[in-house]
């Protein structure tokens, strides 16, 4: 969805740092380094969601929209509507097996499953991720009461690095989803909660 990125040494070295820094003024080490260990150990539980096969990993979202499931099935499915929210070109079968062809192009894939108003499985492929590399959108509608959808994403296979080396592309994929797709879905369609 967004292209480029740090330098691969540069996010190395970020990744290497701790995310989790415990300081503490008590003159106890032991107690210094338990934090620290329940830190990577949580950040250890967190990658684990993340992980799959290796050099892939699974983006899990839940969306919550003011409207009913098969508007939002809709507005997904629907090329005008996508153009809509998205300000860019997108080509969408509305057929099991169809070809698709979103954010002018830069996206592409096929639908594996289509259940109005409950379920689209998809197989996407960005431009920038390297020949014969495809991932697996899966979004499942769920409508708890009456105008009010929660759509559970899974999105699998997506490569850590791209064609190029940039080696942010599940941040970068996961920002999409979130910045691209699903808030700008409730600015232009007003479904905000």
């Amino acid at each position: 969805m967004a292209k480029g990125g740090p330098v691969k040494d540069e996010l190395e070295a970020k990744k290497s740092a701790p995310k989790n820094t415990t300081t503490t003024t008590s003159n106890s080490n032991s107690a210094a380094m338990s934090k620290e260990k329940v830190g990577v150990e949580k950040e250890a539980k967190k990658e684990v969601k993340k992980e799959g096969k290796k050099g892939f990993k699974t983006i899990t979202m839940s969306e919550k929209f003011n409207c009913r499931a098969k508007d939002m099935y809709e507005i997904l499915m629907d090329e005008n509507r996508w153009k809509g929210f998205s300000q860019s070109n997108a080509r969408i079968s509305k057929e099991v097996g169809g070809q698709f062809s979103i954010f002018d192009g830069s996206v592409t894939g096929i639908n594996l499953e289509l259940e109005e108003g409950k379920l689209i499985a998809q197989r996407w492929r960005f431009g920038s991720w390297s020949d014969g590399i495809d991932s697996t959108v899966r979004l499942v509608f769920n409508e708890p009461e009456p105008g009010v959808t929660v759509i559970k994403l899974t999105h699998s296979d997506v490569p850590e690095e791209d064609r190029y080396g940039n080696a942010t592309v599940v941040e970068n994929t996961e920002r999409g989803w979130r910045d691209l797709i699903f808030n700008k879905i409730r600015a232009v369609f007003g479904f905000g909660i």
